[in-house]
């Protein structure tokens, strides 16, 4: 019995290995039937693949642990992508199954191949989702589906000398697989329902959390566009305001001063100190300290001019200018 299982382990390990792109290509073709973005890429599927099949060849729970862990890390545990690993496994079985169709593989050898495709699905759904454990009924490497050994050549064995002398009444090789058929597809049918249901439901409070999410997020930007929408009207509303208060409008123009600096440019202030005698280097000074015209025609007084640290042919020249229009009758 183990030379046997060990020689259908191996075979379909090398089926894995060699039509590794064929089983790739029909999980890809399962997962594109959602709806949902694909985060795996083929070669996530292809590692998957490799490690099912070093499962299905020395069934060592620990080459599907470490791969899933890899995965994971790389997909950055995304919980779409780590849900659509889900989806990889749960297709495993029947996309395996579609490619050995093509070999000429003994009945009862598939049906014991599937047994143990069906075995390591279950290893890697259950690491992957501990919380999923609860619903496989995982079965001994020695349970009756490994045991049953159907070989075309084997004869019918006679346990008494009774049953040797009454007529053999021996139940056909047909009937025989077809009752192991039966049995076997149920249980798996009953697990894999189970399963995907549980997945089906997962998948969904998913989806639900998802959609509360974006709607949460649609709800937040509807009440950040309501708060710059208030903001524009009220802005607005203040310039209407000045407008109609009839307060003049200022054009400031900016250049630049030879240090770097910015200064705010006056456009009347500048063009009075023109007038006065004032070199570029006064102007500059004068505005920088935020003057206006009004208060160099009227508060500014001599020592404010000195501590502008003006040149001297240009303090006097604004001086009296600024004296001269000080002493004009009102």
């Amino acid at each position: 019995m183990l030379r046997k299982d060990s020689e259908r382990r191996a075979t379909l390990n090398r089926i894995l290995t060699e039509d590794q792109d064929k089983v790739v290509g029909n999980l890809m073709e399962a997962l594109t039937q959602g709806s949902e973005e694909i985060k795996l890429k083929a070669q996530h599927i292809s590692t998957l693949v490799v490690s099912l099949a070093d499962f299905v060849r020395v069934a060592d729970r620990k080459i599907i642990a470490t791969t899933l862990s890899q995965l994971k890390l790389e997909l950055d545990f995304d919980s779409t992508a780590i849900s659509q690993l889900q989806v990889v496994l749960f297709s495993f079985q029947d996309a395996v199954n579609k490619v050995l169709r093509n070999h000429n593989i003994k009945p009862h050898w598939m049906f014991a191949l599937d047994n143990i495709i069906r075995k390591a699905v279950q290893t890697a759904i259950t690491i992957l989702v501990p919380e999923l454990r609860p619903h496989f009924s995982l079965a001994s490497e020695s349970d009756a589906a490994d045991q049953d050994d159907f070989d075309d050549d084997a004869e019918p064995v006679k346990t008494s000398t009774h049953q040797s002398r009454a007529p053999a009444v021996v139940a056909p090789d047909d009937t025989v697989a077809t009752s192991g058929v039966s049995t076997l597809s149920s249980t798996v049918s009953h697990e894999s329902h189970n399963a995907q249901r549980s997945v089906n439901m997962e998948l969904g409070r998913m989806k639900l959390e998802t959609n509360r999410l974006l709607e949460e997020l649609l709800q937040k930007e509807r009440e950040y566009r309501a708060i710059l929408q208030q903001v524009l009207e009220e802005r607005e509303q203040e310039i209407r305001l000045l407008r109609i208060h009839g307060l003049k409008s200022v054009i400031i123009h900016i250049h630049t001063h030879k240090d770097g600096t910015f200064l705010h440019e006056d456009p009347e202030l500048t063009g009075w100190l023109r007038l006065s005698g004032a070199d570029q280097d006064a102007i500059d000074r004068i505005l920088n300290e935020e003057y206006t015209l009004n208060d160099i025609l009227h508060y500014v007084t001599r020592d404010d001019l000195k501590s502008l640290r003006l040149r001297g042919g240009v303090l006097c020249k604004l001086w009296k200018a600024i004296t001269d229009f000080r002493q004009k009758p009102a």
